[in-house]
């Protein structure tokens, strides 16, 4: 038998992805006869943990201790998880994945990775229904955890699973059976409400630190932006003023601040454009610097809103998710839902920046059920900013 494990790229990722991101793989033949083949991930890093895994399988087939992968412990599985998504994901995505799965080894408590099977995950969903959480922002309200929650940590824990069968650690993945949901329209920002917040700005106090710049004209900047980009809120916060041409109208989406992992140029309408234009003397090298404490950001929304009043001069109610303000989540399904009927889906799915198709498809299904189609590029209808000053 040939006890060596050899260290690789395949022929395939190499000419669709080049050598700089295509990952290195250790292959060997196991003392059964199995060919055995793993992924140690792109990069200098991935090659030198490559090298130094081929160098521990071919000692312990020469020594006859080798074990394979029957043997791989869930805490050993973790460890290289969370190295391999470290430099993959976005910190919010690499954060709710290891919660996800350290949730997962406390309620299910696997100890060897090949005893994860669907009767363990359909363990893992029965104990986790009966858990329940104290909200403090509710007063210490007791609750279950929510179907919505548990199929988020399913997502996460099925994904780890087949890069566990990716990697030969286990020979199969376990069917997930997520839970069924009550069918709700998402929330969106109407037009009509948008309106409303807009001119409600003048309340907003924060951010109070930037020269020249009111909070006022630093919330219409971000609104209108969200409103009328559909970016997320996170990507809009990391957005440079060397990444605006205000001659041409365009924004640089860096792939390191959007979910689509790639650069993109955006073009921006006109009322964007005039709204960005005077955030630039705050000399900031952000275009929306934020230097509070990041709750502040969405209790000042919320205040926002609390002061805000439709064209009949009453208060805007609470529209939001469960009868709570709006989040900045909301302005984007905004975006979508009166933009959708108008737009190639293509289109759409490179302005909201979406990985996947299915993704943009989704937001398109929303839309064709919440708005009536319209011509074209929907702009609100808003007061000049000297009125509101």
């Amino acid at each position: 038998m040939d006890k060596r494990a050899w260290v690789h790229q395949l022929k395939g990722q190499v000419e669709k992805q080049g050598a700089d991101k295509a990952s290195w793989y250790v292959s060997w033949t196991d003392p059964n006869g199995k060919q055995c083949r793993r992924s140690c991930g792109p990069t200098k890093i991935g090659k030198s943990a490559a090298t130094k895994l081929a160098d521990t399988i071919h000692s312990q087939l020469v020594t006859g201790s080798y074990q394979g992968t029957q043997r791989t412990t869930w805490d050993q599985f973790l460890e290289r998880y969370t190295v391999f998504v470290d430099h993959r994901y976005d910190a919010p995505s690499r954060k709710a994945g290891i919660l996800s799965l350290k949730t997962f080894a406390r309620i299910a408590k696997p100890k060897l990775l090949k005893s994860i099977d669907t009767a363990k995950v359909d363990e893992f969903i029965g104990l986790r229904k009966k858990n329940t959480i104290t909200v403090k922002s509710r007063g210490g309200v007791v609750r279950s955890i929510s179907p919505a929650t548990i199929n988020r940590e399913l997502r996460y824990i099925r994904a780890a699973l087949r890069l566990a069968a990716d990697w030969g650690f286990i020979e199969k993945v376990p069917r997930v059976r997520f839970l069924k949901l009550q069918q709700k329209l998402p929330t969106f920002v109407p037009p009509e409400h948008f309106s409303a917040m807009y001119q409600a700005c003048e309340v907003a106090t924060m951010p109070n630190d930037l020269p020249n710049v009111p909070p006022a004209d630093w919330w219409r900047g971000l609104l209108v932006l969200l409103f009328m980009t559909g970016w997320r809120v996170g990507q809009t916060l990391k957005l440079k003023m060397e990444d605006i041409d205000f001659e041409a109208g365009t924004a640089l989406s860096r792939a390191d601040a959007n979910k689509g992992r790639r650069d993109q140029l955006i073009p921006l309408h006109p009322l964007v454009i005039q709204h960005l234009k005077p955030l630039t003397a705050s000399f900031s090298p952000f275009v929306f610097p934020w230097n509070h404490n990041s709750r502040t950001l969405w209790s000042e929304f919320a205040r926002i809103q609390e002061a805000a009043k439709l064209a009949d001069k009453s208060p805007m109610p609470k529209a939001g998710k469960n009868g709570g303000w709006y989040g900045f989540h909301d302005l984007r399904r905004g975006f979508a839902t009166v933009n959708a009927a108008s737009m190639d889906l293509f289109e759409l799915q490179s302005l909201m920046q979406h990985k996947s198709l299915t993704t943009t498809q989704g937001y398109v299904s929303m839309a064709q059920r919440l708005q009536k189609p319209v011509n074209n590029l929907f702009v609100p209808s808003l007061p000049k900013i000297n009125e509101t000053a």
